[in-house]
């Protein structure tokens, strides 16, 4: 049976960030001249490739991933993302890895993301969003002092870059600003009804600091090195006032 992939959005270059973490820059189009950017995480153990937040690359870069090593692996952290992910499950027959439950999109999960409970980079795990109304989960690994990897919930923004003129007014009115946040729409997106969202999701933001951590990348914005852990801890404070620092 032929299947109708989602067809290659338009996407940068494969960029080394850490040792052995490496990242595409892409774009996602939310309806027509509504583009915003997107972002591909690939970590390295031995000569397997594990994708993360996983964008579907134009052939030629194809080919330069497989240079890095094995496609092996695939990680969904998001339940609104995946579009991608049949392609490379299908295409690469590699483990493709999603929380119960988180399946917007096709395909079913090879292994369940579960905290404490396996990784397919030795010395990495889940934080699980344990009271978020849809799945959501972070990704920890021991990458150069510690890097957080996040789906929709935590964000930094730099720069608009992937962005046209509709994508840009329309993050910003959903709330998104430079620098490190937890993403409004998101937020509410995933408070239930009648739960007060200034409260609900904390304990969730106290595991993630429980975490030590130098860098960060989400599925959404900008790589963010060095100082990750002190912004992700003032954004948290900001939207949880007197949470204070669990780490």
């Amino acid at each position: 049976m032929r299947i109708n992939y989602p067809s290659t959005e338009p996407h940068g270059e494969i960029r080394q960030l850490l040792p052995n973490f490496f990242y595409v820059p892409g774009t996602i189009k939310l309806a027509p001249g509504v583009i915003i950017n997107r972002n591909m995480g690939v970590a390295r153990w031995q000569n397997q490739l594990t994708l993360i937040n996983p964008i579907r690359l134009r052939p030629q870069l194809e080919e330069k991933l497989q240079d890095l090593g094995r496609v092996s692996h695939a990680i969904r952290l998001g339940y609104h993302h995946g579009c991608d992910d049949l392609y490379y499950r299908d295409h690469f027959n590699l483990t493709f890895w999603r929380q119960r439950g988180s399946d917007f999109y096709p395909p079913k999960a090879d292994r369940v993301l579960r905290e404490d409970e396996g990784c397919p980079i030795p010395g990495g795990r889940f934080i699980i969003f344990s009271q978020s109304q849809f799945p959501e989960s972070v990704l920890w690994l021991p990458f150069s002092g510690g890097l957080l990897i996040s789906c929709d919930a935590l964000q930094y923004w730099h720069s608009w870059h992937g962005c046209s003129w509709f994508g840009r007014n329309l993050l910003r009115f959903s709330g998104i600003r430079r620098g490190m946040q937890i993403a409004p729409a998101w937020r509410a997106r995933m408070t239930p009804n009648g739960k007060d969202p200034r409260l609900w999701l904390k304990h969730d933001f106290e595991q993630i600091l429980r975490q030590p951590f130098l860098h960060f990348l989400a599925a959404h914005g900008d790589f963010c090195a060095d100082n990750a852990y002190e912004k992700v801890a003032y954004a948290v404070e900001r939207a949880f006032p007197g949470i204070g620092r669990a780490a």
